[in-house]
């Protein structure tokens, strides 16, 4: 009896080395696609590689990673965090421009948003700190976080065509706190660069944690944390 008591034992923890393995990715191994990405020690808040990412073999390590056509993609080990109650989930509305309106071509214009339930703010280095750190509540229960807005244009010939997500016509992280009513503000277009070109545009918010992670809400049915608007552009 103790013997076969000793053979379950064995198997189990035989079955635990399979399933949950715990070895991390060499920092000088080739990762497929001829990138190598090495897991970045120096930040302390990202768990080595194991069980799944170790299937993605590229692992998170504070940049932004491109893998090309890497069927796998790139795997974060860090946890989701702080989750808010739902009286306190996040809302966006983008109040300029406004729906359906028309811009003037090549002229700076202002974007505005309004958005509750956020901490807006925080903003950590994207270029180092990027998905590095779980979701994180301030003292009442609200997100720390930020938001983002990004235009991209759409075919003027077929209104069913899906925009190319890697194709923007205008990006910002808006990094600031908000205003006390909850406004968010930047300026589309510079003083070589004014504005948009003539075009149908859709205009979307991105509301992220503190390290750009998509918030994370508590249950299915809810408003999305997000907008999004169309606009056109006449020169």
């Amino acid at each position: 009896m103790k013997r076969v008591f000793n053979l379950i034992i064995i198997t189990f923890i035989a079955t635990l080395s399979i399933f949950c393995p715990t070895e991390s990715v060499s920092s000088n191994e080739t990762i497929p696609f001829n990138e190598t990405i090495p897991f970045n020690e120096s930040i302390p808040s990202v768990p080595p590689p194991s069980g799944i990412c170790l299937k993605s073999q590229v692992v998170a390590n504070g940049t932004q990673i491109k893998t090309g056509g890497n069927p796998n993609g790139w795997c974060s080990s860090v946890i989701q965090g702080q989750i808010p109650t739902n009286e306190f989930m996040v809302s966006t509305l983008i109040i300029k421009p406004k729906d359906g309106s028309i811009v003037p071509a090549n002229q700076n214009f202002t974007l505005s948003i309004k958005i509750i339930n956020l901490q807006t703010g925080y903003f950590a280095d994207p270029d180092t700190e990027y998905y590095t750190q779980p979701q994180e509540l301030n003292e009442e229960g609200i997100i720390k976080g930020h938001s983002h807005v990004v235009i991209q244009k759409l075919t003027d010939e077929d209104e069913e065509v899906v925009p190319n997500p890697n194709i923007l016509a205008f990006f910002r992280g808006l990094n600031d706190p908000a205003d006390d009513r909850g406004i968010l503000e930047t300026e589309v277009g510079t003083d070589t660069e004014p504005g948009l070109p003539t075009g149908r545009y859709r205009v979307c918010t991105m509301a992220s944690t503190y390290t750009h992670q998509p918030v994370v809400m508590p249950i299915a049915p809810r408003g999305s944390q997000d907008d999004c608007i169309r606009f056109i552009v006449i020169g």
